[in-house]
C-alpha cells in the first residue's frame, strides 16, 4: 500500500495536470454522446464481515470526447485510467482532483472500461 501510494504522490507531483490522451474515431455524424455513465466503488476480496455502504456518489456524464465527473464528497487527487473494453490496452490517463466537476478529454470512444484510482485508496469502475 505504501508503494502505491508513493508511486502515485510522485505521479501527482511530477505532473499535476498530465493527460495522456488517445483519439479514437468519431461516430458517423462527428459525435459521440453516451450520456450519463453509472461509476460503481470497485468491487474487492471479501474478508469477514459485509462492510456498510459508501454515502459517496460519483456522477459521470460522457459527451463529444468529455467525461464529466462529479464526486459527492472529495477524495483528494485521482487518476483516471480509461482501457478498451477488454482491460488490456490503456487508452488515456489523466490526473485530476475530486473537490470540484472535472471535465476531462479523453477522446471518442466506444466499449470503454473507466477506472478512477483516489488518493484516499479507493477505486471506482464503469464503462462507456
Amino acid at each position: 500500500m505504501k508503494h502505491k501510494k508513493l508511486i502515485f504522490g510522485l505521479l501527482f507531483l511530477q505532473s499535476s495536470f498530465l493527460a495522456v490522451n488517445a483519439d479514437t474515431p468519431s461516430g458517423p455524424t462527428g459525435s459521440v454522446g453516451a450520456g450519463s455513465i453509472p461509476i460503481w466503488p470497485k468491487e474487492g476480496p471479501t474478508k469477514g464481515r459485509p462492510k456498510t455502504p459508501s454515502a459517496q456518489r460519483v456522477e459521470a456524464f460522457y459527451e463529444d470526447g468529455y467525461l464529466y465527473l462529479n464526486f459527492k464528497y472529495s477524495e483528494g487527487p485521482a487518476v483516471l485510467y480509461v482501457y478498451d473494453s477488454a482491460q488490456t490496452s490503456l487508452r488515456s490517463q489523466t490526473v485530476f482532483h475530486t473537490d470540484s466537476e472535472a471535465a476531462l478529454y479523453i477522446g471518442n470512444l466506444y466499449d470503454a472500461y473507466i477506472l478512477i484510482m483516489t488518493s484516499n485508496g479507493h477505486e471506482y469502475e464503469g464503462w462507456i
